[in-house]
This record gives structure tokens, sequence and C-alpha cells, in this order.
């Protein structure tokens, strides 16, 4: 069965090209070419264009999220100052600016907030954090 096999492509070795193409037209057209180009870019610069757009989210996702730990932590450090002792204060972090200011709204009772900003494709993004702390 192995000898039958071998003979049979040493037959077709033999028989040379393929049938329906003459020597020399090994290979692809120009016009096969320019088709296949034009397939590959119809599907390409879609996928190009959905990257661009999700690296710009992932970025400002993580801006987003660098915003909010600033954020947490100013507001956790201020409350751990205690009621009375936590003063306005404002500084920069990884980027972001925040500002605190702290108001009291009751007897022994004071609120404190805490903004964070940030630029965000060339706009100006807040957000607030507060909470409240009493005499207790």
């Amino acid at each position: 069965m192995l000898q039958r096999t071998f003979r049979a492509f040493s037959k077709l070795r033999r028989r040379g090209p393929a049938l329906g193409h003459g020597r020399g037209r090994e290979g692809f057209t120009l016009v096969e070419i320019l088709v296949v180009l034009v397939i590959l870019s119809v599907g390409v610069i879609p996928i190009a264009l959905i990257q661009h757009r999700a690296k710009r989210e992932v970025t400002e996702s993580d801006q987003y999220t660098r915003a909010v730990t600033v954020g947490q932590a100013q507001l956790e450090r201020i409350k751990g100052m205690g009621f009375g002792n936590a003063v306005d204060e404002a500084g920069e972090d990884s980027g972001v600016t925040w500002n605190s200011t702290i108001t009291n709204v009751g007897f022994g009772l004071d609120r404190i907030e805490v903004t964070v900003s940030w630029r965000e494709s060339g706009d100006v993004v807040n957000l607030t954090f507060a909470d409240l702390v009493s005499m207790r």
C-alpha cells in the first residue's frame, strides 16, 4: 500500500504544474493583491478605531479611579483628626488636586467635604466626597 501511494505521488510530481496553469504562472496578480488589500483595510481600520477608543476610555477610567482613591484617602485622613481638630486644606496627589472644607452644621456636628479635580480631554472634572463628624 505504501508503494502504491509513493508511485501515485511520483506521477503527480512528474506531471508538472497544476492543471490550468502554465509555467511562469506561479504567484498572484496585481488585481488579486489589490482585492486582498481592500478586504484587509475594510476589516483592519474599524479594529484600529476601536483600539484607539478603548485606550482613551481606559486612560479616563484610570484617572477617575486615581481621583476616587485620593478623595477617599483625604476624607478618611481628615475624619481621623477628630471633631474640632480638622481644618480646611488643599493639596495635590498623583496629578489630582484636592480641596477640603469643614462646615459646622450644628452643635457637635461638622460636615467634611473633599473635592478632587483633574483634567480630562481639556475639561476640568470635579468629584466631591462628604461625611459628617460628631463630637461623640
